[in-house]
């Protein structure tokens, strides 16, 4: 029997997105392409961050990078002050531009968990 293709690996075939080992990756603004360094903590979470958008539904586009920021804002963030310090000007962009879709992903991520590793306080 034929092994079923992982989704995951379909939406980065369609999509044209670089190797999450890479050394940088693009995103695009309209016409314009930037392209950032891959830091180590965006190498760790991007399988995850990619999944979330499989499962929210929402787009690899700009609306859709806002409106998966402002999910995984409510679901659990990334635990590393660098991803928070990321998505905050998305999610603050979002909010000017588009608040009605930013809050409504914020708060289908309240009711939903993140696939990024839970950071636990200690107890002692």
């Amino acid at each position: 029997m034929p092994e079923c293709p992982d989704p995951l690996d379909t939406l980065r075939r369609e999509q044209g997105l670089e190797r999450t080992d890479s050394s940088h990756w693009r995103f695009h603004i309209g016409p314009f392409v930037f392209r950032l360094r891959n830091f180590a903590w965006r190498q760790a979470a991007i399988d995850a961050h990619d999944r979330h958008h499989l499962m929210t539904g929402y787009p690899l586009t700009l609306v859709g990078e806002i409106q998966l920021a402002a999910w995984e804002w409510g679901a659990g963030r990334y635990p590393d002050w660098r991803a928070t310090a990321f998505c905050a000007p998305l999610i603050l962009a979002g909010g000017l531009a588009m608040p009605r879709r930013t809050w409504r992903a914020y708060r289908a991520g309240r009711i939903r968990e993140s696939l990024y590793p839970v950071r636990r306080k200690r107890t002692d």
